[in-house]
């Protein structure tokens, strides 16, 4: 029963945090959904919106950049528990760190990673629809989550640089 008191507690003290946390997973489910809806019922792999910007599904099997590729179930399993790993010691480091964003930076980088995790469980992999090309430059693909992944990374390294921004004491 304690244990449960403290569970309340816990969502009542971090409401908030909660509430963005599954304001931001859910968009990125909703946007992969729809886009993944989509393709299907148009029987398109692609749409390109203007010159410089596609939408294109690529199934990512590996890690960042689509690194160490993992093309069975098992594999993907693996991704997921080293992502859950990492998750846990990030959430440690940045919980117990003086950083002043710790809270948002936190919230993007799991509700980018949780997200990412659900579609290795549901896929085997993740889906990715995002591509930029201007002239011969082109730039990965990437999905929502990964935009909230490298922005809470971003603003967790301009902390750590600008010491400014901390917390006083």
């Amino acid at each position: 029963m304690k244990m449960n008191k403290n569970i309340f507690r816990l969502l009542g003290e971090y409401k908030k945090e909660i509430a963005i946390f599954s304001g931001l997973f859910t968009i990125d489910r909703l946007v992969k959904v729809f886009l993944l809806n989509f393709l299907q019922e148009n029987q398109l792999n692609s749409f390109r919106l203007n010159n410089f910007f596609e939408v294109t599904l690529v199934w990512n099997k590996g890690v960042s950049y689509g690194l160490f590729p993992q093309q069975s179930y098992i594999g993907q399993l693996i991704i997921i528990f080293f992502s859950l790993i990492i998750c846990v010691w990030i959430a440690k480091f940045i919980t117990n760190s003086d950083i002043r964003y710790r809270s948002i930076t936190l919230i993007l980088i799991l509700a980018g990673a949780s997200s990412n995790m659900i579609d290795r469980l549901i896929y085997g992999a993740v889906a990715d629809f995002f591509h930029f090309e201007i002239a011969t430059y082109s730039w990965y693909v990437f999905n929502i989550a990964d935009i909230y992944i490298v922005s809470g990374l971003l603003i967790l390294i301009y902390a750590f640089i600008y010491p400014n921004i901390k917390k006083s004491p």
